[in-house]
């Protein structure tokens, strides 16, 4: 479909709107990711069953099949590149990358533990990856697009990653009146913070791209065709209140929590259990979420850029 001028700058306006972030910002980003391991590792069960609830619509809209050749970008401590793994059985091969060194020891555990060997693990970062000559089948992202410190050029890649005809299919949270917690996180941290957040759209925030209709066109202006957005909505689920105001100290506001003082930790774990004590059932606390599930493909070749291909081809071997 061809746009008119209006639509092109409408265009624009969205992939100006996510701005770069600064090389300061992702130091910090690779620094906080690398601390988070141990956490993320200890709190395994919990932290992997809540995000691992788009699994099924990420694998459909990815289309597996055995023998798949899958790239999982910002793969974290393996998930889902280990359920891929298996998904693509002994002839598939599975690649997952991630900033963080301590993150990927804890992946090729998990890999070794499950005997998985059609996977394998490589520190990089999925807005500047460089897989040299090879090509996928099939590139995924779990809630990690959002964190790159440059949207549109990770998509480049990403699209460059994949053979003429692959698919992609990217996991991102959705707007912020659907994820309650984001929100009374804010709400609880906010007396504690020397200044205000940041627009999610111009920072490393979770809610980056989870307005409306922004991804979708991001991806489209990065050259994917065939692009889909499919609703996923999730659930957290934690054992306790008291485990659930742990694991945000530990991970998500462990940079704050580390400065507070003794009286001040209390008081932030306080806020947070009056904010989130209406989501408890029983002992059980579960907080609703909900996630973007936005696929789309790799354009295959036309049959004239085939054979220019196998034209380029013959050139350099009859030379």
């Amino acid at each position: 479909m061809r746009r008119t001028p209006g639509q092109g700058a409408r265009a624009g306006r969205l992939a100006a709107a996510i701005e770069p972030l600064s090389a300061e910002t992702r130091r910090r980003e690779r620094k906080f990711w690398s601390r988070l391991a141990s956490a993320w590792e200890r709190w395994e069960p919990v932290l992997q069953h809540s995000l691992g609830g788009v699994d099924p619509v990420l694998f459909r809209a990815l289309d597996l099949e055995p023998g798949r050749r899958v790239a999982d970008l910002a793969c974290g401590i393996g998930d889902p590149a280990l359920a891929i793994a298996r998904w693509v059985g002994p002839r598939g091969r599975v690649l997952g990358i991630d900033i963080s060194a301590p993150m990927l020891a804890v992946a090729r555990r998990r890999a070794r533990l499950l005997g998985l060997g059609n996977v394998r693990f490589q520190r990089g970062d999925l807005t500047r990856f460089d897989a040299a000559r090879q090509r996928f089948d099939r590139v995924a992202s779990r809630f990690g697009l959002m964190f790159a410190d440059d949207v549109p050029m990770a998509l480049d890649r990403m699209r460059r990653l994949l053979r003429p005809g692959g698919r992609i299919a990217l996991a991102v949270w959705g707007p912020l009146e659907r994820n309650p917690a984001h929100r009374l996180r804010y709400d609880a941290v906010r007396p504690f913070l020397d200044a205000p957040l940041p627009d999610p759209e111009k920072s490393a925030h979770p809610l980056r791209l989870g307005r409306p209709g922004l991804l979708p066109r991001l991806m489209r202006q990065a050259g994917f065709v065939r692009v889909l957005s499919e609703a996923a909505p999730t659930c957290g689920v934690y054992p306790s209140l008291e485990d659930f105001v742990r694991i945000q100290t530990e991970t998500t506001l462990s940079e704050t929590y580390r400065r507070l003082g003794r009286a001040d930790r209390r008081l932030l774990c306080e806020r947070l259990k009056r904010r989130f004590s209406p989501f408890r059932r029983g002992e059980v606390l579960r907080v609703p979420g909900f996630a973007w599930v936005v696929s789309g493909e790799r354009p295959a070749r036309t049959r004239a850029q085939r054979d220019l291909g196998r034209s380029a081809r013959a050139g350099r071997s009859g030379r």
